[in-house]
């Protein structure tokens, strides 16, 4: 996993990776709910969100049903609300 100096970054590069980190830190999301709403490609959201997991921002939430659900991690969400949702 990388520091925490160097996500920031790594997540404001991509405004992909930027956007997912944002709506998951809200709630729990399948990759065809974000690809919707991102109006992405499937594949393109999901390649983020294993560059988020990669990183320890994002982990699976394995409901009952066939769909993959993704939510923020706590990494994450201390992320996203430090430096992502900060005012500029």
């Amino acid at each position: 996993m990388s520091s925490f100096s160097g996500l920031p970054k790594f997540v404001t590069s991509s405004e992909v990776r930027r956007k997912l980190l944002g709506h998951l830190a809200k709630e729990a999301m399948t990759p065809t709910e974000l690809a919707s709403i991102e109006k992405k490609h499937i594949s393109h959201v999901s390649r983020a969100l294993a560059e988020l997991k990669a990183q320890g921002l994002v982990e699976p939430v394995f409901a009952q049903s066939r769909e993959k659900y993704y939510r923020a991690t706590h990494h994450g969400l201390s992320l996203y609300q430090s430096v992502l949702n900060s005012p500029k």
